[in-house]
């Protein structure tokens, strides 16, 4: 009996278990994408007969996503299954029109390593720690002398840059550049989009002491707040968030979606109260990042932690180099034991449609 062929786009861990397993059952056809012209000519030739296509992280994005090509998929391809749990909304109603289901992954591996990253953007973005850089500590390294030169000088807001003070003296170290460093303890925390990865990353905020509110389309039910472990006040969208209480640091853990595109601009800014803080881990679209670069040169915003960026693959050069930004390249995700995760989902969700199933983690 001939087996099911299925296209592999991008890498995977081939030492897996699971993949050995599902290499017995199917004939797995790698693939290096390059051009679209290219990846259409394949379909139409050798691959003209493939059931499956297993998307890796990077996905269609090289060819502006599926639907590019999707007038030329062939008749037997029946699921095209991504590693990630964001995925492309157009590609996928597209998708459906042709009876071709597509597949994501629980947000399961995903919560851990990307609340752990809202942590870590969280303490240095109360603390302050980023500032005193490796690059800053090679000019002064003596750990008086900087904490001296680095505490009393204002902060060049208008570009994002430390100054340093000429001198000796002695400074605790409880400001930079007149800028306090503080615990999260006590502090005020939004969080935009509260599904698992978002719920994780409240409770991990509350362990640090910080009161929480949700923006989400619906409040939880009274079960799924007990299920919490801790209290979260809900507000239906942003916007009431900031008329609710002082917020000193709004997270955004939304995907990116027509209703959701620049969420955060220049008005969800001004209606904050003070000035605050900001982390996006969710979608870069999510935050208009010109209103971000004017929250920052007027001294609104304080910090902004980012992994994800308005136009990825490119990060605006205009956020690299300030000091009052931490920058990482949508890595939130990033770790061995979560790449495994979702390529063994991945495999499974393939598997389950093939043998006739509906899909595990259906889309569409």
């Amino acid at each position: 009996m001939t087996k099911q062929q299925v296209l592999f786009v991008g890498d995977l861990n081939r030492s897996l278990s699971e993949f050995k397993k599902f290499q017995s059952k199917y004939e797995c056809l790698e693939y290096t994408l390059t051009t679209k012209d290219q990846f259409i000519a394949d379909l139409k030739t050798k691959f003209s007969h493939i059931s499956a296509i297993y998307g890796a992280w990077l996905g269609f994005v090289p060819i502006g996503g599926f639907r590019t090509v999707i007038d030329h998929a062939p008749s037997s391809l029946k699921v095209l299954a991504f590693c990630s749990v964001g995925y492309d909304h157009q590609d996928a109603d597209e998708l459906a029109k042709r009876g071709i289901a597509m597949t994501n992954v629980p947000s399961v591996g995903a919560a851990e390593p990307v609340s752990d990253l809202v942590v870590y953007f969280t303490i240095t973005g109360f603390r302050q720690l980023h500032m005193y850089t490796k690059q800053q500590l090679s000019k002064i390294p003596d750990t008086i002398d900087i904490r001296y030169k680095l505490a009393n000088e204002r902060f060049n807001q208008q570009g994002g840059q430390l100054n340093m003070s000429s001198g000796k003296g002695y400074d605790f170290g409880e400001k930079i550049n007149q800028r306090p460093n503080l615990s999260p303890r006590g502090h005020n925390a939004v969080i935009v989009g509260f599904g698992q990865i978002g719920q994780l990353i409240g409770k991990k905020l509350n362990q640090l002491g910080m009161n929480i509110t949700y923006v989400k389309r619906s409040k939880l039910g009274k079960e799924e707040e007990e299920k919490l472990g801790y209290e979260a006040t809900y507000a239906s969208t942003i916007l009431n968030a900031t008329q609710q209480r002082d917020v000193d640091l709004i997270v955004i853990a939304c995907p990116a979606t027509p209703e959701t595109h620049h969420l955060v601009n220049a008005a969800v800014i001004d209606s904050v109260s003070k000035p605050f803080r900001i982390i996006n881990i969710g979608r870069g679209t999510v935050v208009d990042e010109e209103a971000l670069l004017n929250g920052l040169d007027s001294g609104k915003i304080l910090f902004a932690g980012l992994d994800v960026f308005e136009n990825e693959p490119a990060i605006n050069e205009k956020l690299i180099n300030r000091d009052d930004v931490v920058l990482t390249p949508h890595i939130g995700a990033s770790t061995s034991e979560n790449f495994d995760y979702t390529a063994t989902k991945a495999l499974e969700n393939i598997d389950n449609i093939l043998e006739g199933g509906a899909g595990i983690n259906k889309v569409n």
